[in-house]
């Protein structure tokens, strides 16, 4: 047992120590204050001053950036919206569509390029009317092939201008086929040649024929002196058409005179007399054919079309005693003598004017 008296110093240590603990800890919540908050408001202050400006500092460089960014976008756009050759109507009006629908996350429309501007007219697909003409589509039906003798008019003519054609002779069911069928190739025929100098050999359903390729747009000559024999008939629609009624010819003295025939008043210049071939006579008649009988068929004209008639057996009237007529536009020609009354040469030039101005009238539509 220890005195009373005896003094127990262990107990101030104890509490020695956790005063100093407690004086550390303190110190150490003081500075951590300090570090956190300052104890200072103007450093606070300057704190705070500093930091703004960073903040704008990086504000500016960032919109900086952007513009830079911007720009260069829009110098992209307006290099790429020149175009390399002249706008074509809508060209830019559908590039901003397309850099709206871009922007705001859509699928660009579709753009439809309108067609080429035609600066000048589109050239005729086979040149002008002479080069046209070398590859028109012709038939030929010319009757006189059993005399030996006698020369072969449209046959020669149609030769001597270098003109491609298809000449039937004189079989009749060819050139029905031809009618009907059209020309190679399809289509129609440019020209259509009924050239009939054996009397009664063409009629009935050969003139519907020729009215229905009429219909078409083919160009026709007729050359036929028996009309006034069928007029009753089928040939009687493309006289009224026409506008000519036919009556027979025949000689009143028995000489060669009784065959002359001349341009009649105010026919004068009609293409079909003059382009290509002016000048025309026919005064020199071939003395072989006998001048006993009927010479042919003479026109007169009834007011029902638009019927000219340009030759004929009386120079001064154009109304009756015709031999040769044009009609519907020039498309039809009609021909009512027999082209062997006169010799080939001065049958050549009329053939050649009478071919080239319906084959003018079919690819171009004038004369």
């Amino acid at each position: 047992m220890k005195p009373e008296h005896v003094y127990d110093h262990h107990l101030p240590m104890k509490n020695y120590l956790f005063i100093l603990l407690f004086i550390v800890l303190l110190l150490l919540f003081t500075s951590s204050c300090n570090i956190l908050f300052g104890t200072d408001s103007a450093d606070l202050e300057k704190t705070q001053t500093a930091l703004s400006k960073q903040q704008t500092d990086l504000a500016e460089q960032s919109g900086q950036g952007l513009d830079a960014t911007i720009a260069a976008q829009q110098a992209t756009i307006e290099a790429q919206s020149q175009p390399a050759t002249p706008d074509l109507p809508g060209t830019m009006e559908a590039l901003s569509a397309t850099q709206t629908a871009a922007a705001s996350g859509g699928q660009p429309p579709v753009v439809t390029q309108p067609p080429p501007i035609q600066t000048q007219p589109p050239l005729p697909p086979s040149g002008d009317f002479e080069t046209l003409m070398k590859s028109a589509k012709i038939v030929v039906y010319e009757d006189i092939v059993n005399d030996p003798t006698e020369y072969h008019y449209v046959e020669r003519t149609l030769k001597g201008m270098g003109l491609p054609f298809k000449w039937d002779g004189s079989a009749k069911g060819w050139f029905k086929n031809d009618l009907l069928g059209g020309a190679p190739g399809g289509g129609p025929w440019d020209l259509v040649i009924l050239a009939v100098e054996v009397r009664g050999e063409v009629s009935g359903e050969y003139f519907e024929y020729i009215n229905n390729v009429l219909n078409q747009g083919t160009s026709v000559i007729i050359e036929a002196w028996h009309l006034d024999g069928i007029s009753a008939g089928t040939v009687s629609t493309i006289l009224t058409r026409c506008g000519v009624m036919v009556y027979e010819y025949f000689p009143k003295t028995g000489t060669i005179n009784d065959v002359l025939v001349w341009p009649l008043m105010g026919a004068s210049t009609h293409p079909i007399l003059t382009n290509p071939n002016s000048g025309l006579s026919f005064t020199r008649a071939r003395d072989k054919w006998l001048w006993s009988g009927d010479l042919g068929d003479l026109m007169a004209l009834t007011g029902s079309g638009d019927a000219q008639l340009l030759m004929g057996t009386n120079a001064q009237d154009n109304t009756r005693d015709g031999v040769l007529a044009s009609c519907l536009g020039g498309q039809l020609t009609l021909m009512t003598f027999s082209s062997h009354s006169f010799p080939y040469e001065v049958m050549y030039p009329l053939w050649e004017n009478m071919i080239y101005n319906a084959l003018k009238i079919r690819l171009t539509g004038a004369y």
